[in-house]
């Protein structure tokens, strides 16, 4: 799939719009990171939404590789706490506070829509 589609893809993810997020994924999306794997789109958007309603989460794509039946794309994710959050990621945060991770996704397409994500911290 070409760079556009990808760029799109994470200007729509920072827009918090899970309405407008759903149409880049595949009915049976796979989410498979650290926490797990997630499967279907409903799924997927529910922990968008559990992320989104705790921080401000904008994904910034570094670097975007095609590849022969794959995309390869290094993200900057920065958070910003909107509320207090007992626990995310093993720690506690106040609102305004801020962390960033410096990830790494391979996604799989199907359709022109996202049918797997690896997501794993670099």
């Amino acid at each position: 799939m070409s760079k556009a589609f990808f760029e799109a893809y994470y200007q729509t993810y920072n827009r918090e719009d899970p309405d407008a997020l759903r149409a880049f994924y595949d009915p049976d999306v796979e989410l498979h990171s650290a926490q797990g794997v997630i499967r279907g789109v409903e799924a997927v958007l529910e922990v968008y939404r559990g992320i989104t309603a705790q921080f401000s989460d904008h994904m910034t794509p570094l670097d975007i590789r095609e590849r022969s039946d794959h995309t390869q794309v290094r993200i900057l994710d920065s958070f910003t706490a909107k509320v207090d959050v007992a626990e995310f990621m093993g720690r506690a945060f106040a609102p305004g506070e801020q962390f960033s991770l410096n990830l790494l996704a391979e996604y799989r397409l199907r359709d022109g829509r996202i049918l797997r994500a690896d997501i794993a911290a670099l």
